[in-house]
């Protein structure tokens, strides 16, 4: 049982990521980003799977074209630098010896990273919702919602 409310709740948690990010996982997915060729598929199902919620149309997809791979760029040096750090926090956790004060460090260093990507993702869904209409942005706002009210319901009590 434990195991399938981890499943639901990577599930619930892995649609938040692409309604919140308002799709900023495009612009690196069609390059390998996060998930390689199986990340570049999923996040591209979920991308027809909120253009048909939010009724997009074929101007305002353009433009979210334009947005996301414009964001690109931006994202994949953040992404590799991330890979990275994480190697190294990886190699200190399996070290013969139990370095604190690196891993404390390295792990500063992936938080840091981590907020430069959540403020990457903020701007590209501002940038995002600012070509939405009024009626639009009310159903991504839903969309939202009904993604947190899953999330904390598929998550299990903490002790």
């Amino acid at each position: 049982m434990e195991n399938k409310n981890r499943n639901m709740t990577k599930i619930a948690a892995l649609f938040c990521v692409a309604a919140l990010t308002a799709f900023s996982g495009i612009a690196y997915a069609n390059d390998g980003g996060w998930g390689g060729e199986h990340g570049s598929h999923h996040q591209h199902h979920n991308f027809r799977n909120i253009e048909k919620k939010l009724g997009l149309t074929e101007a305002q997809k353009a433009q979210a074209k334009t947005i996301f791979q414009g964001n690109r760029d931006v994202v994949k040096p953040i992404i590799a630098n991330l890979r990275a750090e994480h190697k190294n926090l990886q190699a200190l956790i399996h070290a013969d010896t139990i370095d604190e004060a690196a891993i404390r460090v390295e792990t500063a260093k992936i938080a840091g990273i981590q907020a430069d990507l959540n403020i990457n993702r903020a701007k590209v869904g501002a940038q995002f919702r600012a070509i939405l209409t009024p009626a639009q942005l009310t159903v991504l706002k839903s969309m939202h919602q009904k993604c947190q009210k899953n999330e904390s319901a598929t998550t299990p009590p903490t002790e």
